[in-house]
């Protein structure tokens, strides 16, 4: 099966009506530096999961799955 670019994802969901938001694990990475790719995407598929169509799925959202599912623990280590 061939690999679409966003563009054409785009006119895909134009033609159907549809919209989506894409998030990717390197989105991830942008809050959370310390997850590998892996972990990154294991967070998306939790978010995909679990999200709540009325408060949708926010930079907020994904850092409290990451966090759910990863605890940093580099938090309070200063003190």
């Amino acid at each position: 099966m061939p690999t679409l670019t966003h563009s054409e994802i785009r006119k895909l969901l134009a033609k159907r009506r549809e919209i989506a938001v894409i998030w990717s694990a390197d989105d991830v990475r942008e809050i959370r530096p310390d997850l590998t790719p892996a972990q990154s995407w294991k967070v998306l598929q939790e978010c995909k999961n679990v999200h709540n169509c009325h408060s949708g799925c926010t930079w907020d959202f994904i850092e409290s799955v990451a966090e759910d599912l990863f605890p940093n623990n580099d938090e309070g280590d200063d003190q």
